[in-house]
């Protein structure tokens, strides 16, 4: 709360000082024939050298000029516009048109393909499809291997399940948005960055921190925002084959027919499979799953001048078998069964959007995102049975217009979110319904060079009643290249206690929870961040600094350490936080090359006081939770564009293992103190064709593995069977070969 009331007094002095320098500027905001924004147009004072761009959202701000002016713009592959301005005009809404033939283009500026933008707001790294072919990327799980701001972790030795990292802290309490609508919630999180295909994405936009209130109250540490690709911009047909020497072999195919002017289909099809069966670190269990994954999307857009909607069917099939190589091979023996793991999740999604943009008052647009969806799962781990279903049903209404003048803009609207869970964990019901409503307001101000989103949303919790998630983001630049960022604001979740932690039914321990007695989750974010844009050599850099910290009200605690052969699950009782520092620096020395290099440190406490207990302890660093990373990549692209070569270097640090008490130290010589920092070096190399691009990498280069990754794995039926020690790769070095081939 204190970090929240220096924001808004910062925001407030910061205003004054600012307010004398407005009035001497001229906003403008530029779109095609379709109401589209036009990004990175030119606008251009005539005879002068006075001009700026346009950003994200088509705005863009210049200086008046003392005399009427003719006021220039040009888009790449548009017919330019000069209109003529009077001094007493402050708003400018331009739409041009009419696509004029191509001539040559000659880049003399270089933008990476992750970048934080310095116009917006709110602080995104925005991740393009570009950068996804950087590396495998067959998965958004695969997605954020070059990225400093998000880790991908595996949660433990058995099931190969991934899950994102955050400002120190878990994906959980970083809000998934596809297309901007939360996605794969509930029992589709444990698998749902397998379930969004590499090829289906556009871009990616990490907002960290404090952000927008329009999505729910759910966000904690951010919101990751995925753009899957559009029927009528992606390509009519596109194949993408991928194969590795781990038995993993996958295919995409996308194909797009635009029947009009304003309807359009796609069909995105992703096939998967892994068959390897092997033991490498020989401790009777397979190093990785064997699984078959079926996806598929039907998209319809339709769009005319003021009104546009879309329809997306989606279906999921995902198969997976782990467990001891015994599993696979010979006869069971139902004296001495194998010990093995059995996951099947199969879903339907159907969501879409409709908008309308025809009032009267210019910039003004009411529309309606909806989603529902089924999600089914059974699972078998050893002797555990988790089956559950849930139906979950979402709308979300927004309007947006802006009062006196477009630097005011405003956004209001409701949302509606249901989930009926049919959950069972062996003999235990923990089936719920979850409903909550809720509605919300949006400040938007952006003129020249500051910036303010402030709003606030209130929800009614079936379960928990009422609650109110304030958040506000803050920006200054101090020129067109530096600029500085503040946020503060509060996020709300329930906990969904079996499948977020469905990693820890890979061993023997007991679940001791009583889910009537859980609050809900209640925590405080506040960050800054730091952008600036120069030159090294003449040559194109910029340098990042974030800085964030998470505290908790309220946190349902995951206790593996207090008793043994027992996972604990109760409300915070004492202080539970993180801190997180990124610096983060790019260069590009040449012409086709670009480096970055990341470093992060995560300082993340909490306290363990279990129902009962004395209570009084102090928080200590969570368990399996890197305190340092670092990241160095490097890219390079042949001047005739034909050729690709590139190369990204993950350091993780020392992690702490979670303490193991009463097993015999026999058992745990492996799994005391801490594991050792390792390093992870990926490389691909691309050829470009006309209509086709073949790619070929390796991952984990230097071959490391984490050799003894379950304790006791002699008896995985026994109390002390535990996979929740892992904190490195399972397999080594592995190589991969792929084709990408379409016709435009």
């Amino acid at each position: 709360m204190k970090a929240l009331t220096t924001i808004i007094i910062l925001f407030i002095l910061v205003c004054s000082s600012l307010k004398s320098q407005t009035a001497r500027q001229l906003y403008g905001n530029v779109f095609n024939e379709n109401g589209e924004v036009l990004i990175g147009a030119t606008v251009l004072w005539e005879g002068t050298s006075i001009g700026t761009v346009t950003n994200e959202k088509g705005d863009f701000w210049i200086e008046k000029q003392p005399d009427t002016a003719n006021l220039l713009i040009q888009y790449v592959g548009y017919t330019p516009v000069s209109i003529e301005m009077y001094p007493n005009e402050d708003t400018a809404l331009i739409k041009i048109e009419g696509i004029t033939e191509l001539g040559t283009v000659v880049v003399s500026e270089h933008r990476g393909d992750i970048f934080t933008s310095t116009l917006d707001t709110r602080n995104i790294e925005q991740i393009t499809s570009c950068e996804l072919k950087k590396a495998a990327c067959c998965n958004l799980a695969e997605s954020f291997e070059t990225s400093g701001s998000v880790d991908v972790m595996r949660q433990d030795a058995i099931t190969s399940a991934s899950e994102i990292q955050m400002l120190g802290l878990r994906g959980i309490y970083s809000q998934l948005l596809v297309e901007k609508r939360p996605a794969y919630t509930g029992l589709g999180s444990p698998l749902a960055l397998e379930y969004i295909p590499g090829t289906w994405v556009s871009g990616i936009q990490v907002s960290k921190g404090a952000s927008t209130v329009q999505n729910g109250p759910q966000s904690i540490t951010g919101q990751i925002n995925t753009e899957l690709v559009k029927p009528w911009n992606d390509k009519q047909l596109f194949v993408n084959a991928f194969g590795s020497t781990l038995g993993r072999a996958e295919i995409n195919v996308h194909a797009n027919k635009k029947w009009n002017d304003q309807l359009s289909s796609g069909l995105l099809l992703h096939g998967s499979t892994t068959q390897g069966e092997f033991d490498r670190n020989n401790d009777g269990f397979v190093d990785q799953p064997k699984k078959k994954s079926i996806v598929a999307l039907w998209r319809n857009y339709y769009v005319e001048e003021n009104f546009s909607t879309q329809i997306n069917v989606q279906v999921l099939n995902d198969e997976r078998q782990s467990g001891q190589l015994a599993t696979f091979n010979g006869t069971p023996d139902p004296l001495n069964p194998a010990y093995r793991i059995n996951q099947q999740n199969r879903r339907v999604d159907v969501f879409g959007k409709f908008g309308y943009v025809g009032f009267s008052k210019p910039e003004t647009s009411v529309g309606l995102i909806y989603a529902g969806s089924v999600h089914d799962m059974k699972n078998v781990f050893g002797n555990t049975r988790y089956n559950g279903k849930q139906q979950n049903l979402y709308t979300n209404l927004i309007y947006a217009s802006f009062i006196g003048t477009t630097d005011h803009r405003v956004n209001a609207g409701a949302s509606f979110q249901y989930d009926d869970y049919e959950e069972f964990f062996n003999e235990a019901d923990f089936s719920r319904k979850e409903v909550m409503p809720g509605v919300f307001g949006e400040y938007n101000f952006t003129r020249e060079k500051f910036g303010l989103i402030a709003g606030m949303r209130f929800d009614h919790h079936n379960l928990f009643g009422l609650f109110g998630t304030p958040r506000v983001n803050l920006k200054y630049n101090f020129n067109d290249n530096t600029i500085l960022r503040l946020s503060g604001g509060r996020g709300v979740r329930t906990a969904q206690v079996l499948s977020e932690n469905m990693a820890v039914m890979a061993s023997n321990r007991q679940f001791v929870v009583d889910q009537s007695q859980l609050d809900i989750e209640d925590a405080w974010n506040a960050g800054l961040n730091f952008t600036k844009n120069f030159k090294i050599a003449g040559k194109s850099a910029s340098i990042l600094a974030d800085l964030y910290r998470t505290d908790f009200v309220n946190q349902v605690v995951m206790d593996m350490e207090s008793e043994h052969g027992k996972v604990l699950f109760y409300n915070l009782d004492g202080r539970s936080y993180a801190n997180s520092l990124l610096i983060l620096g790019t260069w590009a020395p040449l012409r086709g090359l670009d480096m970055k290099l990341a470093y992060k440190l995560n300082d993340v406490k909490v306290t363990y006081n279990p129902p009962g207990s004395n209570g009084g302890n102090d928080p200590i660093q969570r368990p399996m939770l890197a305190r340092h990373r670092g990241l160095l990549t490097l890219n390079y692209e042949t001047k005739s564009k034909q050729w690709m070569f590139n190369t990204n270097t993950q350091i993780t640090g020392k992690q702490r293992f979670a303490h193991s008490h009463g097993v015999p130290s026999e058992l745990i010589k492996n799994f005391t103190g801490e594991a050792p920092a390792y390093t992870i070096v990926n490389a691909q190399v691309t050829r470009r064709f006309k209509n086709l691009e073949v790619y070929l990498g390796g991952e984990n280069l230097t071959d490391f593995r984490q050799e003894n990754a379950i304790v006791d794995w002699q008896n995985p039926f026994g109390e002390y069977f535990d996979a929740m020690q892992a904190w490195g790769p399972m397999v080594g070095a592995r190589a991969y070969f792929g084709i990408r081939w379409w016709i435009d």
